[in-house]
């Protein structure tokens, strides 16, 4: 049964390159450390962590959460062997999917040149 789906669109270039210092607040309060490890490996970083925030916006929407309060950095979204995402909740969110009797959060990212988007479906 789906709880809720939930799609974003960001231009990439908003996403400003300077914001990708592992040391910078935006960065840490955004991305995982293992979403970090992942993003090293990456020849476009800046696509790989625009459709990582376009995905974590798709999904507290699937949650059909409210953005005030949401920490993205408990959405974590990494390749699984396969190379599709896969996305994994900690913290509160994943306290809130819980109670919602959410089981898994689906993932699907694309980008181009200047957009990247995320379309997410949470299921019971």
């Amino acid at each position: 049964m789906i709880h809720g789906i939930g799609t974003d669109i960001l231009e990439i270039k908003k996403l400003n390159p300077r914001f990708l210092n592992k040391s910078d607040p935006f960065f840490t309060n955004t991305f995982t450390a293992a979403e970090a490890e992942e993003g090293a490996k990456r020849n476009n970083l800046l696509s790989y962590y625009a459709t990582r925030f376009a995905g974590k916006e798709a999904v507290f929407k699937a949650l059909r959460l409210s953005p005030e309060n949401i920490k993205l950095n408990e959405i974590e979204i990494l390749n699984d062997p396969d190379g599709a995402p896969c996305v994994t909740l900690y913290g509160e969110i994943k306290n809130r999917a819980e109670r919602f009797g959410v089981k898994t959060v689906h993932i699907s990212l694309s980008w181009e040149t200047e957009y990247a988007i995320a379309f997410a479906v949470a299921e019971k």
